[in-house]
């Protein structure tokens, strides 16, 4: 009786919560379901790029960084899901790369990065997976040892666990089940050959002298019951098959512990629903462990690498350069021109993807009475 209560209860809130605007509110509330604000959230999209991080001519650092060593770290993870340097390393690169400070050749390097965690605490258990990080980035003149830069850089984030939504709903009542759709065409078909062929077999003595044939007895009505009953059977179980494979899904334990059961090579993995990309610290995450665990490590250092950039930027009196799009460059004039005062840089968009003309005609109405 507790397992049709659980079954009910399950069918009955995920109805609700996709189609009747209170109760759906009213799920929302209850604990295991994505809340409102998570609900809004999910649907945002992220902020546009307004300003970049980049060395040009004239800065000291351009061109001169070379990786020396990241201590605090393990190489690679193990049994769960961890903050590594087959993970991190490709991102230093990367940034040095993208931002103007890495080297092009040995010779050029001049100077050297070293990466110091003192703290790296990230979650491999529960539903919401939330780290931090705490390391010391450290410049060195490799000519005169001499410290060109230090500082200790932090960076958190929570990966948050998914609840129950109308995406949830909609696998739950999707009405193209294999067995709904089985038990509709075969009742369909039957309904067809006794309720059309056989009646107008069986009326009209024509058609039956034409081909040479006899009339066809015609199904009972303990046969049509039979049919009835065998239809509400396989769309009720399959109605309630749905929603009882939601519940299960949320009793998987692969969703609660990031263990590592098959090999793979490291990859990048970013949270959803992380409006201020790099710099926000909550974002939703994957409903796998695993993979939540993946996106929690990736964002906590790729904001790690984002502070210190920022960081090395203000002390080196490197601007950010500003990001305006081509067409905008009129209406932002006066932020343009502050931007040149302040001896901010400032790039645009590609232009050409604006010399496309736009031939949507608009969006028609009737505006008879």
């Amino acid at each position: 009786m507790k397992k049709y209560v659980l079954a009910s209860s399950a069918l009955f809130f995920l109805a609700a919560c996709a189609n009747h605007a209170p109760a759906k509110d009213g799920a929302m509330a209850l604990p295991g379901f994505m809340n409102k604000t998570q609900t809004i959230e999910r649907q945002r999209p992220v902020l546009p790029v307004t300003h970049l991080i980049r060395w040009n001519e004239g800065d000291r650092l351009l061109h001169g960084l070379e990786l020396d060593y990241i201590s605090g770290m393990s190489r690679r993870d193990y049994l769960f899901e961890e903050p590594n340097q087959e993970l991190f390393n490709p991102m230093v690169r990367q940034a040095l790369d993208k931002s103007g400070l890495a080297a092009r050749t040995d010779p050029e390097a001049r100077y050297a990065l070293q990466i110091e965690f003192t703290d790296l605490d990230s979650a491999a258990f529960g539903r919401h997976f939330a780290g931090k990080t705490s390391a010391t980035y450290r410049i060195v003149d490799r000519r005169t040892n001499g410290v060109v830069y230090q500082n200790t850089i932090r960076s958190n984030f929570v990966a948050e666990y998914p609840g129950l939504n109308e995406d949830d709903a909609s696998f739950a009542y999707d009405v193209s089940a294999p067995g709904v759709i089985g038990a509709a065409r075969a009742f369909g078909a039957f309904s067809i050959y006794e309720g059309g062929l056989v009646e107008v077999w069986n009326n009209n003595s024509k058609l039956q002298n034409f081909f040479g044939g006899d009339s066809i007895a015609e199904v009972s009505q303990g046969d049509w019951n039979n049919t009835y009953q065998a239809y509400a059977w396989v769309t009720g179980v399959s109605a309630l098959a749905g929603p009882s494979l939601v519940v299960l899904g949320q009793l998987n334990p692969a969703n609660y512990v990031s263990l590592q059961l098959s090999s793979r090579p490291e990859s990048e993995g970013k949270a959803d629903a992380a409006r201020f990309g790099n710099l926000s610290t909550v974002g939703e995450g994957s409903r796998n462990a695993r993979k939540r665990a993946q996106q929690l490590n990736t964002h906590i250092l790729a904001q790690s690498l984002t502070f210190f950039l920022l960081d090395l930027a203000e002390s080196e009196q490197v601007p950010l350069t500003m990001l305006v799009a081509c067409k905008d460059a009129q209406q932002d004039a006066a932020a343009l021109i502050e931007a040149v005062r302040s001896r901010s840089r400032i790039v645009t968009d590609d232009c050409r993807q604006y010399l496309t003309p736009d031939k949507n005609r608009g969006v028609g109405i009737t505006a008879y009475k």
